[in-house]
């Protein structure tokens, strides 16, 4: 009975130990990121990912992979697949609204399809219509494809 017990007890450590996120990752990728250190940042940031794919966490890691590749690289391509990925892997996290929208906004204002930017600004808001980022969406829907002047002369 105490070997049972002991097996037992053992057990429940080791699946409690693998289980266990590595946030010393997600926070050696966020300082590297700070730093400007981006290919460092993006390697934390996937190695994060990959060793807690069950992590909500990994949604966050995901949506900074996003921003570092739309706003430091300047690659909205790369910046959407990360950003379906979360849409996909994670869809009751905040970062699953947060990258609805985003997409919007990227193939709004930086791929310039505006059929599709047009489906995720409303998909976001049949999901999220109380969000705060709902009058955004809103605006963006009223004013796709419209120039940046018209819009404030409106």
């Amino acid at each position: 009975m105490k070997t049972k017990n002991l097996i037992f007890a053992i057990l429940l450590l080791i699946t409690s130990c693998a289980k266990k996120e590595d946030t010393s990752l997600l926070e050696r990728a966020d300082k590297e990121y700070q730093k400007k250190n981006l290919k460092s940042a993006i390697e934390l940031y996937n190695n994060f990912i990959s060793k807690n794919p069950e992590s909500p966490k990994s949604a966050e890691a995901l949506f900074k992979l996003s921003q570092i590749y739309l706003s430091e690289l300047r690659m909205p391509k790369e910046a959407i697949k990360f950003l379906e990925r979360i849409i996909q892997d994670y869809p009751n996290t905040k970062e699953a609204m947060n990258a609805l929208f985003m997409l919007g906004f990227i193939h709004a204002n930086e791929i310039h399809n505006y059929e599709k930017a047009k489906e995720y600004y409303q998909k976001f808001l049949d999901l999220y219509p109380n969000s705060e980022l709902a009058v955004s969406a809103k605006f963006e829907l009223e004013n796709l494809g419209k120039e940046p002047q018209k819009i404030i002369t409106k």
